[in-house]
């Protein structure tokens, strides 16, 4: 999912939002109201679009994320986000296999984004935490870590044949790995994946090889569950949602695992909404 380079969405005792791998970035402030700051989910307005220098544009790949923590108990209130969203952007086959994982995706537009954020501040207790848009060259692996810290683990997933597997996973951390790259039939558009995995760190480091070149990235033992990831195709504007499913409450589940966690003896269920977007910027933006 993104870039192993690190910037904080995180902390104190609050329920732990994800974080991105990026160096040297202020921790945003975390609140309960959906600002009607840019955050990458609002349609951008005109004044945004104004270059101050007439150079000829190059096209830049950015991902915006925004993660709601929702009590458990209050999910029947995310039914109203659900009304403005589609989920026929995956096959039905591809649908079953994310539900029976405890996981379930969705595709918004920014133009329903206002009701979509009236129906998360009439939720009690819920949380809102977001980051500006992360940059990375298209094909980029970018991961949002899901836990604040390494724990124990048993996680269970069902795979491609119907079969339950499992496996425990001591000092591992979630992370939902993101890619994304222009769709190779429309330019507008651009392909979306998102992949659960489950990592432990490792000394030393690895290369990737982009488009762009050689990144640098920790070393870590992994395991990816492809059956419990997916990939869609985006017009502009557009957005995903990932959230948990019915499946989510079953132990062990990947859902539950991913996108559930207890803070101060409280559990909550993590919904978190990926925008990514193509921009054209002068040289020196």
């Amino acid at each position: 999912m993104l870039v192993t380079a690190a910037a904080l969405l995180s902390a104190g005792c609050q329920p732990a939002a994800p974080n991105w791998y990026r160096p040297e970035q202020p921790v945003p402030e975390r609140t309960t109201e959906t600002e009607d700051a840019d955050t990458g989910f609002t349609l951008v307005r005109a004044d945004h679009l104004q270059q101050q220098f007439v150079e000829p544009p190059r096209l830049v790949y950015e991902l915006a994320v925004l993660h709601v923590l929702v009590p458990q108990g209050q999910e029947a209130a995310m039914e109203k986000v659900w009304n403005f969203l589609r989920e026929d952007a995956l096959d039905a086959d591809t649908q079953l296999r994310l539900r029976q994982n405890g996981l379930r995706v969705g595709i918004g537009h920014a133009q329903w984004w206002e009701p979509i954020k009236l129906a998360l501040e009439a939720i009690e207790d819920h949380q809102v935490s977001f980051e500006a848009a992360v940059r990375a060259p298209a094909g980029f692996p970018l991961s949002l870590e899901l836990d604040s810290e390494p724990r124990e683990q048993t996680l269970f997933y069902v795979g491609s044949d119907g079969i339950l597997s499992g496996d425990t996973w001591p000092d591992s951390r979630n992370v939902l790995r993101v890619a994304y790259a222009p769709d190779p039939h429309d330019a507008d558009r651009i392909m979306l994946l998102a992949v659960p995995e489950v990592r432990q760190k490792r000394n030393g480091w690895e290369w990737v090889r982009t488009e762009a070149g050689l990144w640098q990235v920790p070393r870590q033992a992994m395991q990816s569950f492809d059956t419990a990831g997916f990939v869609v195709t985006l017009s502009p504007g557009e957005f995903a949602l990932v959230a948990p499913s019915e499946a989510a409450q079953v132990y062990g589940s990947l859902g539950g695992a991913f996108l559930t966690r207890q803070s101060q003896e409280r559990h909550y269920s993590s919904y978190v909404f990926l925008r990514p977007e193509a921009r054209h910027v002068g040289q020196h933006d």
